[in-house]
């Protein structure tokens, strides 16, 4: 293999391997921001306070903060975290709370269906960020070998390859930012198959226990992390350049001319001259 196509692999692999490590950092964002019901409830009362009501869900706040650590295991992982006790699953197996004074399971059909898409989407942000963080580390470590050490050119390309994730993710902050409500219902239909997630907030508690700033604040949370880890990364990849060990291409080039030296000599055919023996 050529120095030249050599260093193109190197450079296309160290690229890859560090939007890679990234995207992971990015998931890890969602997923903790997701699954956080303290989180959750801070924002609800955060809302709420704004518009200067106790709470438009209708339930105390002994039960949302139930609900609201209920729902995040539930993304978590916890498949039955929103399930009611097993003496009283019944036809809907669904937790029961006090909505207006009365007791009815908490989410209805629809909401559950809803859910279960989440719980699916969750599951697979999990098993993607597993999958990537060898693959993350092979072409990092892969890419830095096969440009032979060359800090300059491994810290050029730390700060421009986080460029792959920042233009489109960025694009769609800006989005967000300018038309919330457009980039949430693209997000929505890019994500979902259906429609479960268009909720009523006069039938459906989920809608009323999650109003749109917290899907905002939330959103804000993911992109400063985000950020911190578009920025981090490379400049962690840059540290780690200085204690890399630094080949001497002059010794490097020198031993490459005397091993063809060597090989040459090595595969020189001998030749035998019987005419002189007689």
């Amino acid at each position: 293999m050529s120095e030249s196509r050599r260093k193109t692999i190197g450079a296309i692999s160290l690229a890859l391997g560090l939007v890679a490590l990234i995207f992971i950092l990015i998931l890890t964002a969602v997923h903790a921001v997701g699954t956080d019901g303290a989180l959750y409830y801070a924002l609800q009362q955060r809302a709420w306070e704004s518009y200067d009501i106790a709470s438009p869900a209708g339930v105390s706040d002994v039960d949302l903060r139930d609900l609201d650590d209920r729902l995040a295991a539930y993304l978590a992982g916890d498949y039955d975290a929103l399930r009611a006790d097993v003496e009283t699953y019944g036809v809907y197996p669904v937790v029961e709370t006090e909505v207006y004074g009365e007791l009815q399971p908490a989410f209805n059909q629809k909401e559950m269906t809803h859910l279960t898409d989440c719980y699916n989407l969750f599951a697979l942000l999990r098993k993607v960020r597993k999958r990537l963080i060898p693959w993350a580390v092979l072409l990092t470590v892969g890419g830095v070998y096969l440009l032979e050490y060359d800090r300059r050119r491994i810290r050029k390309i730390a700060w421009l390859s986080p460029l792959i994730l920042l233009i489109p993710l960025g694009a769609f902050a800006v989005w967000a930012a300018v038309d919330f409500d457009g980039a949430f219902t693209f997000f929505h239909r890019l994500l979902f198959t259906n429609d479960l997630w268009l909720l009523d907030p006069a039938t459906d508690l989920l809608i009323r226990i999650c109003p749109q700033s917290m899907f905002m604040a939330m959103g804000l949370r993911i992109a400063l992390w985000g950020l911190a880890a578009l920025l981090s990364v490379p400049a962690m990849m840059t540290a780690l350049t200085f204690i890399m060990p630094k080949i001497d291409k002059d010794e490097d080039n020198q031993w490459n001319e005397n091993r063809a030296t060597r090989r040459a000599s090595a595969q020189r055919p001998k030749t035998f001259d019987f005419g002189e023996r007689r």
